[in-house]
């Protein structure tokens, strides 16, 4: 333990060994926790999230094998700690590229075929554990060639950063930006150690460490940066606009009754109330959360569902009822109201459970 100590002193820029511990190996256990995180919400922006959970994971296990090498005595690791650590080590350029794509393209998808590839060195690195020695790592080059190969990922990444960096918001750009230098700066740490020999091993997880708290802050004070885009995130339409375009809808509706009109659409809607069918449709988007059919139909509904009621129509058939409140059909009819009411029409006027 002396010894270790002694190393660390001379080698650790004179902070005690303790603290280098502690640091670095916190650094990993929060990488864990946040991709576990990233994990259990994966549906909110599923593919980005889990790219970005499979990268921080990544990350852990190489930095785990960092610490576990570093505090050893005689730097001895085992050979399945070690084949995974550089394993993660190679799939920690790609996961960012693919990460980066996924976080910038909505539809982005991931392929299979095209991007499986570029995890296979990291996957055979795992699978040829017991065949990788660290003699292949040290003295054939091996480790070096896995820092080199990142080089090659490193012009891409950029230029997805770069493309698409005027078209997100002031907090995913500050996100983007962190994780893309975090990373190159953590890598840029072991390139320093292991190829230029100018700073010691264990401050690339230190500096890790450093990057992962922040990330774990900038993500939990902005949580919107893993859940999806909003729709109309660069609307061209104040929201005094909206507010007054829906008003007016509202107005209408409730004053001319257009809904009951079978033939009714957005385009004719928008003509009435005299404003652009866009501004109309981001309206009742951002207001109701609905589409125009399904809003229309909610007046439908409300004014059928008064009828059904009303002794008035009694004995008025459902099927005029359907069609005098604006539906083209009782099929179609009798499914929008089991869809608003979770009942029939027919339960509904006599009181009954559907």
């Amino acid at each position: 333990m002396r010894a270790i100590k002694n190393v660390c002193n001379l080698f650790g820029m004179g902070i005690p060994f303790e603290v280098l511990l502690l640091t670095s190996g916190a650094g990993a256990l929060q990488s864990a926790f946040f991709s576990v995180y990233l994990f259990s919400i994966r549906k909110e922006r599923s593919l980005a999230n889990i790219l970005l959970a499979l990268l921080l994971l990544a990350f852990a296990v190489r930095i785990v094998k960092s610490v576990v090498y570093y505090f050893s005595l005689g730097h001895q690791v085992s050979t399945v700690v070690m084949n995974f650590g550089f394993g993660a080590n190679l799939a920690i350029f790609p996961l960012l590229l693919l990460y980066l794509n996924s976080f910038h393209k909505k539809d982005y998808r991931f392929d299979w075929r095209k991007h499986l590839p570029h995890l296979v060195p990291a996957l055979l690195v795992i699978l040829l554990s017991p065949v990788l020695t660290s003699y292949f790592w040290m003295q054939q080059h091996g480790y070096e060639i896995s820092l080199w190969s990142a080089a090659l990922y490193l012009p891409f990444c950029v230029r997805v950063v770069v493309m698409n960096f005027l078209n997100i918001n002031k907090t995913q750009r500050i996100w983007v930006l962190s994780v893309m230098v975090g990373v190159v700066l953590v890598w840029a740490g072991y390139m320093a150690n292991f190829i230029f020999g100018l700073v010691p091993y264990i401050a690339a997880p230190v500096l890790f460490s450093f990057l992962i708290y922040f990330m774990s802050y900038l993500g939990l004070k902005k949580g919107e940066l893993f859940r999806p885009r909003e729709k109309y995130e660069r609307s061209a339409y104040s929201e005094d606009q909206i507010d007054r375009c829906f008003e007016e809808l509202q107005t209408c509706l409730a004053g001319r009754h257009p809904y009951r009109e079978a033939t009714i659409t957005l385009p004719k809607m928008a003509d009435q109330l005299k404003v652009p069918t866009n501004l109309l449709s981001e309206t009742i988007n951002r207001r109701t959360q609905q589409s125009f059919p399904d809003y229309i139909n909610t007046f439908r509904i409300k004014d059928a569902q008064a009828r059904l009621k009303d002794p008035a129509y009694a004995n008025e058939k459902i099927a005029t009822i359907a069609r005098e409140t604006g539906f083209r059909s009782i099929s179609v009819f009798n499914a929008a109201f089991k869809k608003h009411t979770n009942t029939t029409p027919s339960a509904y006027r006599d009181g009954s459970p559907a």
